[in-house]
């Protein structure tokens, strides 16, 4: 909670000492970054323990957006994709970053900084995910799960680096292509039917489709020089979940990138990622006579925390 509630006061400080004049003039504005980032640990004859650990990810951005002021026509669209692994005495590979991000999204002027919204977004990965340490029970896939998302509203747009929306009217669908993941009713898809023995008699689906409502902030400010922040936090609402308790829950993605620019080509990031979907179930772990087990799965809050220093280089 204590990473949550610093992630609020920081969008607060950055919303309210930020100029909500939009000043672009009108045409295509493009703006791209690709990283690497380096973690390392080497030890030798080191008393208190451990191991020599090498971590590496590659992150590449870029936003082309359109700005028409005859018009007011605004339309944003953002990339993004990342890979990274790690390694370590235990263990020659597993994989610690993984992700392909599209998002388009295009507005009318309906009345001063408000719009009406239609956008779309899609979400999967590049690889296998594995079950950590067992590294022979996949977990994720290309396209196991991917998100696409449409949806119409309305946006709220006060100026380039802040946009809020809105979408009463979402579809979202989810696909799991890949059967073994199907036939566990992975990501909230329906799970295979089996007989008394076990056997499949009906594979499991390998897509679902989901009506709600989604809402969406991406937010980017500089709290001082040489120091970016970028936020964006997605929200979704399933009006027609079979299970009809389900229906008051909010799955939610919030992603935080801070940017310490040392000088022209060397950064420091800090990335935070935290998920809660109540349709993707995790492991649940008690110490039981000093021996951590599993003794069930449920919806949990996912956190991801990766800190790291190396090259970055921006582009127009």
């Amino acid at each position: 909670m204590k990473k949550v509630q610093l992630i609020i006061l920081i969008l607060f400080i950055g919303i309210f000492s930020e100029n909500h004049i939009y000043a672009a003039t009108g045409g295509w504005n493009t703006k791209g970054n690709v990283s690497m980032f380096l973690n390392e640990m080497a030890i030798s004859n080191w008393a208190k323990g451990g191991e020599n650990q090498i971590a590496m990810t590659g992150l590449f951005s870029y936003t082309f957006d359109y700005h028409n002021v005859d018009t007011s026509i605004v339309w944003d669209n953002s990339f993004t994709t990342g890979y990274g692994f790690q390694t370590s005495d235990q263990y020659a590979f597993r994989k610690s970053e993984d992700k392909i991000d599209f998002t388009s999204k295009y507005g009318l002027r309906a009345f001063k900084d408000y719009y009406y919204s239609f956008a779309a977004s899609f979400q999967t990965q590049y690889w296998n995910g594995y079950k950590y340490p067992n590294d022979s029970t996949i977990v994720s896939k290309f396209l196991a799960p991917a998100y696409l998302i449409i949806a119409a509203g309305f946006d709220y747009k006060p100026n380039p680096k802040l946009s809020i929306s809105f979408y009463p009217l979402s579809g979202r669908l989810i696909l799991v292509k890949a059967q073994e993941l199907a036939d566990i009713g992975a990501y909230g898809v329906k799970k295979a039917v089996l007989d008394t023995a076990g056997n499949i008699i009906t594979p499991g689906e390998t897509s679902r489709f989901d009506f709600g409502a989604a809402a969406n902030l991406t937010f980017t400010f500089s709290p001082m020089e040489n120091i970016d922040i970028s936020t964006k936090l997605d929200l979704f609402n399933n009006y027609t979940d079979p299970k009809v308790s389900n229906r008051k829950n909010i799955d939610f993605n919030s992603e935080t990138t801070v940017n310490m620019k040392i000088n022209s080509y060397i950064s420091a990031n800090i990335y935070l990622n935290m998920i809660y979907d109540q349709d993707i179930p995790i492991p649940i772990f008690k110490t039981i006579d000093g021996v951590k087990t599993q003794v069930g799965t449920g919806p949990r809050l996912q956190i991801k925390q990766t800190l790291g220093i190396g090259f970055s280089y921006n582009f127009h």
